[in-house]
């Protein structure tokens, strides 16, 4: 598991500090369900309660802080020309997803049998 402390302590926000704890502890149930999601593990342990690894702790955080910095998905932008670049979400997370990818499972689908006539 990984508390809202933990995730405090390494964005580097104090302890004590429960200003943001509301929108911090939404953001951290979002990104543990995107990597539960993206990983295809459930990431419990022997008694059923979520273990993280390492790796996806801090893919948690560098999640978070792709979140909270600038806008959501832009990459480059110009005031004079007046444009924007927008990267997809696999851009954008790449290198969370970097951190990530050792802990994927494959997702085995069942075929349906087909009735012959």
């Amino acid at each position: 598991m990984m508390e809202l402390s933990e995730l405090k302590t390494r964005l580097g926000i104090p302890v004590d500090d429960e200003t943001q704890d509301a929108c911090l502890q939404i953001e951290l149930d979002d990104a543990i369900e995107h990597a539960v999601d993206y990983c295809n593990n459930p990431f419990t342990n022997k008694e059923g309660e979520l273990f993280l690894p390492s790796p996806i702790k801090k893919g948690i955080v560098l999640m978070i802080k792709i979140d909270r910095t600038g806008q959501p998905g832009v990459t480059a932008h110009s005031i004079g020309g007046m444009s924007k670049s927008f990267a997809s979400e696999d851009e954008k997370y790449q290198a969370v997803y970097r951190l990530w990818r050792p802990y994927k499972k494959l997702k085995v689908l069942e075929l349906k049998k087909r009735r012959r006539c």
